[in-house]
């Protein structure tokens, strides 16, 4: 007679928990290109960024050396106008890239300044000047180069509103300050003194604008 073999209830049970659990999926790992791609992205912005402040920011001008320059077109000599300006200077206003991308004609004297006046947007204000010697033209001529080089932008030249026989040379940049400044060279005709003396008499305009032309 064969032995049986008598299985307990319990023995397959028991045989099933001595067995190991199944393994979780394998999680593949996501790797590097989200990451890369996150990167990417974040390169392109910050260039952006940076190539629209180089076009449309700020220009950072040194002040000018005090010799004397030669200006295309016209026989005046250009010398800075940081000291000229220092009548309608406020703390901050204007701000230094733009006092020191300002030029006079060489012999340009003061004959008058605002009072310290402010537009809708902020600062605007006049100093009245004359150069002896020049012409009309010479000092029109003086402006049209000079405003539209160290990171003006020249906008315009014509003749001036409700003002007969003034030339106006409008130019526009960016100020360091956060504000765009516009400057109007307002150019008179020229005056004949005694015997063969002749002087141009001109103002120049500086106010705060908001937004780019």
């Amino acid at each position: 007679m064969a032995n049986d073999v008598v299985t307990e209830p319990g023995d397959a049970a028991l045989g099933d928990r001595d067995q190991a659990p199944p393994l979780p999926p394998v999680r593949r790992s996501p790797g590097m290109k989200p990451a890369l791609v996150v990167l990417a992205v974040a390169l392109v912005v910050v260039l952006g960024f940076g190539l629209t402040a180089a076009f449309h920011g700020p220009s950072k001008t040194t002040p000018r050396s005090a010799a004397p320059t030669k200006v295309p077109g016209t026989p005046l000599l250009a010398v800075p106008a940081a000291d000229m300006l220092k009548p309608i200077e406020r703390p901050g206003s204007p701000p230094a890239n733009i006092v020191n991308a300002l030029t006079v004609p060489k012999g340009t004297v003061a004959t008058n300044h605002g009072s310290g006046g402010t537009s809708t947007t902020g600062y605007d204000d006049t100093i009245d000047l004359r150069v002896p010697g020049a012409t009309q033209a010479a000092v029109v001529a003086f402006y049209k180069a000079e405003l539209n080089t160290d990171g003006w932008k020249r906008i315009s030249v014509g003749p001036a509103t409700n003002q007969p026989n003034v030339t106006q040379v409008l130019a526009q940049a960016a100020g360091d300050d956060g504000w765009y400044w516009e400057i109007g060279a307002l150019v008179s005709p020229t005056v004949f003194g005694n015997g063969t003396t002749q002087a141009t008499p001109f103002t120049i305009r500086l106010f705060q604008v908001p937004d780019a032309t």
